[in-house]
């Protein structure tokens, strides 16, 4: 699924008991990440629930980043999955150009999670763009 589809589908949706439950889908369907991969290295510093994130050149595409993450918890796991949804196979150059304040906004996110939370989703932003970053460093 990609977000234009994710997006359509949550605004569908009627209260945020239901939306909740929808990012939490997401989240179940997010490919397990490696518990070796699942070190301080690639934790997202800044979140409350333990978090990790990692990324390399995609396999077939050096242009793309590729993606791996995992969060502690469903609806954590989540926010994760969204994020991974919305930077996965992307260029470094697009990755940087993604206003992610207009996505939280467009999901209503801006409004309804808490601060803690805010915090995190944006340390994994951060941790995301660096990883892009070095991806395009190597290149």
């Amino acid at each position: 699924m990609d977000i234009e589809t994710f997006i359509a589908n949550f605004e569908f949706l009627g209260d945020w008991d239901q939306r909740y439950a929808y990012i939490t889908e997401l989240g179940s369907r997010l490919p397990p990440m490696d518990d070796a991969l699942k070190t301080e290295a690639h934790r997202v510093q800044g979140c409350m629930s333990k978090v990790w994130v990692t990324g390399e050149r995609h396999q077939t595409d050096p242009h793309l980043v590729h993606l791996q993450a995992a969060g502690e918890g469903p609806i954590v796991q989540g926010l994760v999955a969204l994020l991974v949804m919305i930077y996965q196979d992307r260029t470094p150059e697009e990755i940087a150009g993604i206003d992610i304040d207009e996505m939280f906004e467009r999901l209503g996110l801006d409004e309804h999670l808490s601060p803690n939370r805010h915090i995190g989703m944006y340390a994994m932003v951060r941790m995301i763009q660096d990883i892009a970053n070095r991806v395009a460093a190597r290149s």
